[in-house]
């Protein structure tokens, strides 16, 4: 009986070794079964992703990413509107926030935050350092939408004179292409008056006005418009006050073809010589060596009177003289010449009347 239970047991010993190596076997043909190769004309699936050597494997969305814009140099302050934007804090993004008189906002859990006299990028910055006390590397950003603290005023002789804002910092030349440039009567001249918490005007006839609030400066506009006198483009600051003078007249009357008053525009002044010829030239008739020049005071409280023989001038023998604005040159006419002219018409008149009675 023991025998036979030692041959089962043998028996049964067999069979597993067998299975055992059967397992062994079928796992060995399934891991080195070789590959199918593709077939021809198509690669395998691995070669058409893995990239080139040397190739740059940043994805395409990092290369097409535009450039950060570049920092405004506008400085914020009192009355600009702010809004506040980004993807947390969603109590106090894309909200209106109006910089106070001490150039601060109020901002819900962040408190007040100073504002004033930082470009937008500082005032950036400042919000998110803030608000980092409450949330983990937050990316809020600010735009301004309402500009009203750097107010400036052209006045005078432009296309669109009135109120304008800064909005950074802005050139002499600027600030007039901003107005529409100058109009056609404008003259020579421009003041600009600037408040002294801005500082002195940096021009060498910069002075100070007689209440000692100001800096004033006269610009000429030929010179600023020539662009040889670079340093003339100065930047203009806040505040600041810019007059641009109408262009004065020159008169020329008597016994002139065309009469009337000729705008110096640009020039400072212009000679008689150039007079005569806007007036398009004096009569025969005219006692042109008698002609004068009318001066008036800037008041008009005085008036005086300088010969000039207008004759010897336009002939090149005499030396052409200038006229300023507001005043008069006066070409007499010659009384004899009229007298003689009629004279000489009515004799011409009646000869041509014998002549054809006589026909």
């Amino acid at each position: 009986m023991v025998r036979k239970m030692q041959n089962a047991k043998s028996v049964c010993m067999m069979v597993l070794f067998v299975l055992l190596l059967a397992t062994v076997h079928l796992g060995a043909q399934q891991r080195v079964t070789p590959v199918q190769p593709a077939p021809a004309g198509q690669l395998p699936a691995v070669s058409q992703t893995a990239p080139a050597t040397g190739q740059n494997t940043a994805p395409a969305t990092d290369q097409n990413t535009a450039p950060a814009p570049a920092p405004s140099t506008y400085l914020l302050g009192p009355d600009d509107l702010i809004v506040i934007q980004g993807l947390e804090m969603e109590e106090i993004v894309n909200k209106p926030y109006r910089i106070d008189p001490e150039g601060y906002i109020s901002v819900p859990m962040l408190g007040r935050i100073k504002a004033g006299g930082m470009t937008v990028g500082d005032f950036e910055a400042e919000l998110n350092r803030t608000a980092s006390k409450y949330v983990r590397n937050p990316q809020l950003v600010a735009s301004v939408t309402e500009f009203h603290s750097q107010p400036i005023s052209v006045v005078g002789a432009v296309n669109l004179p009135g109120a304008q804002q800064l909005q950074g910092k802005k050139t002499l030349m600027q600030v007039i292409s901003m107005v529409g440039g100058f109009r056609a009567d404008a003259g020579n001249r421009l003041n600009i008056a600037r408040e002294l918490q801005w500082g002195v005007i940096p021009l060498p006839n910069a002075t100070t006005d007689p209440s000692g609030k100001y800096s004033i400066v006269e610009i000429s506009i030929s010179e600023l418009l020539q662009g040889r006198h670079p340093q003339l483009n100065i930047l203009i600051m806040p505040n600041d006050v810019i007059t641009v003078h109408v262009a004065e007249t020159v008169y020329v009357v008597g016994d002139v073809h065309k009469p009337g008053g000729f705008v110096l525009g640009e020039h400072k002044n212009m000679t008689v010589l150039q007079a005569v010829a806007m007036a398009e030239g004096i009569y025969g008739t005219s006692d042109s060596k008698h002609s004068r020049i009318i001066h008036h005071a800037a008041d008009g409280s005085v008036r005086s009177e300088t010969p000039v023989n207008v004759k010897m001038i336009l002939s090149g023998k005499s030396e052409d003289l200038p006229l300023d604005g507001g005043d008069i040159l006066f070409v007499p006419g010659s009384l004899s010449k009229k007298i003689g002219l009629k004279t000489a018409e009515a004799a011409i008149q009646t000869a041509s009347g014998l002549a054809i009675w006589r026909f």
